[in-house]
């Protein structure tokens, strides 16, 4: 007979059993495959992309056996131009010899300063994309060099020719000479469909320690952070706590699957900061590296408006009755620019551009960035509620933004305005006719028509939107505001449930400066007694 404890003992012995069989299965299902390498270059570059796999690789000692030889440190040599070492431009060693030799002469006798043009040298990280020498790392890793110097994992030295660069984004292509022997390549993945929480590998050579490897998660995607020279309309950042250090800049973010889904670019050190850093999207450089290869710069594509500032927010959906808070909003086409051309104007939503649907302003300026000049986008808009369709043909983003900034703009004429002029509130605004001092200041025209904001509440719904004094509203709900009058008729009848469209001009001296922003607000809903 067996007793209630012998049927207890024998449970516990089948549980360990599947345990153990289970565990050789799942251990088993997650051993790491031969990572795939780069095909052999062609025109324009081949590279490999990772293998899909239904689950991601787990041992991690296993990824960074692989991918360390496709490692590679990045040495930058910039000689100074005549008379540019301690005057002029600074030099980037000054806070260091300051820090450890604080009573160092400042007179000019410092030993340092006998080589008037001694160079400066920069310390990077890269990785190799291709069997037969290209590398990618970070643009300001190799900014102003006279040499570049590649190290790889086997200790070897090569110079390197920088093939292009991208400031923009912070990129740069490199090529090194592989001897008619393939070299170790990295897999480049899809960093579209990380998700956050995802683990990653951060490999490089901080602080000329050698290959380094940090481990994180991403903690975050589409992080529009000031980096360098880049282009904030254009790019954004994935952002790790997997430890990045001075060095690391252009070496590999890699994904569980062994695939570079990132590459290291800045860290945040202010304020206390800890475990915050941010690496380029692969897909990023991806998008570019064939004009890089062919052409050694990136030409991007222009479309011609700027959009609603704080994009489509609840108010603003409400206002147009949209099913969702995605697309855009355009607030001002530029003239003769590919977009006013193709028909669209200032209040058309745009929802699809090529059939695909936008998310938000950084989506849009992304798909059209990812497009060159010369290319024919189709937009699908949304136009007092009906479904507008155009095509546009893209132009070349820099050279068009170049010719806004330079364009001169008409000179302002000042009239005499009445010497008293009246104020109304509303909507938790305060505004008053345009007076001489303010249209002189603005660059506005005698006949140009709108009210001056000289007051938005603190509490107010205007105040937490953007709203703020010194713009000039001109349109309430698209009808035109030009007096206190029309103000007064405009704000009288308001339904206290629905948003409130307010058009804003923000001046400045030339017209070019001159913007024009909607904003949605609700009205003020009356306190019950």
């Amino acid at each position: 007979m067996v007793t209630s404890r012998g049927l207890g003992f024998l449970a516990l012995l089948a549980v360990i059993g599947v345990s153990i069989v289970f565990g050789m299965i799942l251990g088993g299902s997650l051993s790491a495959p031969d990572l795939a390498l780069a095909a052999p270059q062609s025109t324009p570059i081949r590279l490999a992309t990772a293998a899909t796999t239904s689950a991601p690789i787990h041992d991690l000692a296993d990824i960074v056996e692989v991918a360390l030889p496709a490692v590679v440190s990045v040495r930058s040599t910039q000689l100074p131009p005549e008379g540019e070492s301690g005057e002029g431009k600074p030099d980037p060693r000054e806070e260091f010899f300051r820090w450890f030799f604080p009573d160092a002469p400042e007179d000019g006798a410092d030993p340092r300063r006998e080589a008037p043009r001694s160079p400066r040298m920069g310390e990077g990280s890269g990785f190799i994309i291709s069997p037969d020498g290209y590398i990618l790392t970070n643009y300001h890793v190799v900014e102003d060099a006279t040499s570049v110097k590649v190290r790889l994992s086997g200790g070897k030295e090569q110079i390197a020719q920088i093939v292009g660069t991208d400031h923009a984004i912070d990129l740069a292509l490199l090529k090194i000479d592989s001897a008619g022997a393939d070299l170790p390549t990295l897999p480049l993945g899809n960093s579209d469909t990380l998700r956050v929480g995802e683990w990653v590998i951060a490999i490089g050579n901080p602080h000329e320690l050698g290959q380094t490897v940090t481990v994180g998660v991403i903690s975050g995607k589409d992080r529009r952070v000031p980096v360098g020279t880049t282009d904030g309309g254009v790019v954004f950042f994935l952002q790790t706590d997997a430890a990045i250090n001075f060095g690391n800049s252009g070496g590999p973010l890699i994904d569980a699957r062994g695939s570079v889904i990132g590459i290291n670019t800045a860290i945040r050190r202010m304020n206390f900061a800890e475990g915050i850093g941010f690496a380029l999207p692969i897909n990023h450089a991806v998008s570019v590296i064939g004009q890089l290869r062919d052409q050694g710069y990136v030409k991007r594509g222009y479309i011609g408006i700027s959009m609603n500032q704080q994009g489509i927010d609840d108010n603003a959906r409400d206002y147009y009755g949209l099913p969702d808070n995605e697309g855009v909003v355009v607030e001002n086409v530029t003239a003769e620019g590919p977009a006013e051309k193709a028909g669209v104007r200032a209040g058309d939503i745009i929802r699809r551009v090529d059939g695909e649907k936008i998310r938000d302003n950084p989506d849009l300026v992304a798909k059209i960035a990812a497009h060159k000049p010369g290319d024919v986008v189709r937009l699908e808009m949304l136009r007092d509620g009906a479904t507008v369709r155009v095509e546009a043909t893209l132009v070349d983003r820099g050279a068009a933004l170049e010719e806004i900034t330079g364009r001169p703009g008409r000179g302002s004429k000042t009239e005499p305005e009445p010497d008293t002029p009246s104020r109304s509130e509303g909507l938790g605004l305060t505004v008053e006719p345009i007076n001489a001092a303010a249209r002189k200041a603005m660059g506005l025209d005698p006949d140009f028509r709108g009210l001056l904001v000289v007051d938005v509440g603190y509490d107010t719904d205007a105040f937490e939107r953007g709203m703020r004094p010194d713009m000039i509203l001109t349109a309430v709900n698209d009808k035109k505001i030009g007096s206190i009058a029309d103000w007064d008729r405009a704000i009288r009848d308001l339904d206290s449930k629905r948003p409130v469209k307010l058009t804003v001009t923000l001046a400045g001296p030339t017209e070019t400066d001159r913007r024009t922003l909607f904003f949605y607000v609700r009205p003020a809903v009356p306190a019950k007694e």
